[in-house]
């Protein structure tokens, strides 16, 4: 049995609706207390009340533009929560978006960021103050940054210095933009001769460089169907079902199938807890044949995502890539409802032609469940 289905908690897609049903009903003191400035520990204790019912951690801010309040919903350096956020942005009711702009990922402070400081041990360091350079790599950025403030920090508080570059980077460029682009950080010792960046600077240099617009920087959804193709060295011996066969793929959540390669859990743990599961059908290909066989067996997975998603509903199912194996394909998947999303697939595989599926966690220590089986009949 799959160690971590023991306890299956409640579906993401319930816990969403549930949590929105909490927000609607308190989202007005939360209102009164940012308008009224109260005492930030309030604060966060309200919004921690309103997101629970969803997550089982909250990391968001809020805060007031003039017109709207803001509901922030930060990943705070793990990739992973963009898709979940995301989900849960999309499925705001009307009554809630009539006094608030739900964000993902902090936001680029524009303009005014030059003013904008964060204490530091007793001190305030603004970005200002911040020098930077930049060293591009294809779409990677490789950044160095300078502030006289941090340089006392490095030899005993490095991280508290990092993590103070970090935010002031994601108040620069906006936080998905931070993650997705910036590939490497280096605090500096002294500044480098040549002449530097300020942070205002930055967002503009990001846009010409990437050659895409504010909207699509800021644009989480852009960022989930951001797609790369890999090639593996497949193993001929293998037949368990556990991707060591792949030769090819692509996908848009590479980092999890990196953690479930190397027999990592984190993600899936943090999946699990939220009531989130992901994972991947599994079926054989020995009866695709002929000169245009990777076009039939793509044509199949593809047909199969859509009958699925189409079955199980957009908000039970998330189609996030696939990979050829030498003797089994794979659909890989995010499911807000996972009992709905196997009662689709076996709905749709069972009409397909093929002779057996089987769902696997993107676990490795997780047993795989047959969907259905012809050739037991």
């Amino acid at each position: 049995m799959d160690k971590k289905n023991e306890l299956s908690p409640k579906p993401f897609r319930e816990r969403v609706t549930e949590c929105w049903e909490v927000f609607s009903r308190g989202e007005a003191t939360l209102r009164q207390l940012i308008d009224q400035k109260a005492d930030s520990e309030q604060i966060t204790e309200q919004l921690d009340a309103l997101l629970t019912p969803a997550f089982d951690r909250v990391y968001a801010e809020v805060g007031f533009n003039g017109e709207k309040h803001d509901l922030i919903l930060n990943l705070e350096g793990d990739w992973s929560r963009l898709f979940a956020l995301t989900y849960f942005k999309k499925h705001a009711p009307e009554n809630v978006l009539q006094h608030w702009n739900i964000l993902v990922g902090r936001q680029s402070h524009g303009q005014s960021l030059d003013n904008y400081g964060i204490q530091i041990g007793g001190s305030t360091v603004y970005a200002k103050d911040i020098q930077v350079w930049i060293t591009w790599e294809n779409q990677n950025a490789k950044v160095s940054l300078y502030c006289d403030a941090l340089v006392p920090l490095l030899p005993e508080r490095e991280n508290e210095a990092y993590w103070f570059a970090y935010v002031m980077l994601d108040y620069a460029v906006g936080e998905l933009a931070e993650m997705k682009y910036i590939s490497e950080l280096e605090i500096l010792n002294i500044p480098h001769k040549q002449p530097a960046l300020t942070l205002v600077q930055l967002m503009s240099h990001f846009m010409q460089q990437l050659s895409i617009g504010k909207d699509e920087l800021f644009d989480e959804g852009r960022y989930c169907n951001l797609y790369s193709a890999y090639q593996m060295q497949p193993d001929e011996e293998s037949r368990d079902g556990l991707r060591a066969d792949v030769f090819a793929g692509s996908g848009c959540f590479i980092p999890l199938l990196n953690e479930f390669l190397r027999g990592e859990n984190r993600i899936m743990d943090t999946f699990h807890a939220d009531g989130i599961a992901a994972g991947y059908f599994c079926f054989p290909l020995y009866g695709f044949e002929g000169t245009d066989r990777g076009a039939q067996i793509l044509d199949f997975r593809d047909n199969a995502a859509e009958n699925i998603e189409k079955t199980a509903g957009l908000d039970s199912f998330t189609y996030i890539g696939g990979a050829s194996g030498i003797y089994y394909g794979y659909l890989d998947f995010i499911a807000w409802d996972l009992q709905a999303v196997l009662d689709a697939a076996v709905s749709v595989f069972a009409q397909s032609g093929i002779d057996w599926v089987i769902f696997h966690r993107f676990r490795q220590d997780a047993d795989s469940i047959t969907l259905f089986d012809r050739t037991t009949e």
